[in-house]
């Protein structure tokens, strides 16, 4: 992961004004989403980040924070100091260049272990999942039914 790319990456889409401070915003939102995950899924994700992020990440104490949207927002807000809805932007722009520079285990892979409210946000910058409909006689017409032949019938003597 080129940690430059996602440094840029994050100060352009949420007009942060250079790397210190686009740093800064990733650092927190990584160490809100650390208090948020299970201590297993924060151990997990923490070797695919690189040095400068994990220096970042190694000093803080960890909160335990349930697992929702409104609590993870919550500590957004206390590690960054920044309002609603400065939070939630700055945490969706962080997950998606997150989820996107990423390749192997991004906050993406741990969705399912927070609640249903909070799993869009990390979820953010994925592709939607493409589910196509079948055309209307395409599984009908490959199965084969077997033909039933009515049993003579027998008339009483």
């Amino acid at each position: 992961m080129d940690i430059d790319a996602l440094l840029v990456g994050v100060e352009g889409r949420a007009r942060l004004h250079g790397r210190r401070h686009s740093l800064r915003m990733v650092t927190g939102v990584l160490g809100a989403l650390a208090d948020v995950l299970p201590e297993r899924a924060s151990e997990l994700l923490s070797p695919h980040l690189p040095a400068e992020l994990r220096a970042g990440l190694s000093g803080r104490a960890r909160v335990e924070t349930p697992a929702s949207c409104r609590a993870f927002l919550d500590r957004v807000t206390a590690i960054l100091y920044v309002e609603q809805p400065d939070n939630a932007f700055l945490a969706r722009v962080v997950l998606e260049h997150l989820n996107a520079a990423l390749p192997v285990i991004s906050p993406a892979a741990f969705a399912h272990l927070v609640a249903a409210d909070l799993r869009p946000l990390l979820l953010a910058g994925r592709p939607a999942v493409v589910r196509n409909q079948p055309a209307a006689g395409a599984l009908t017409g490959r199965i084969r039914v077997p033909a039933l032949v009515p049993a003579p019938r027998k008339q009483p003597a």
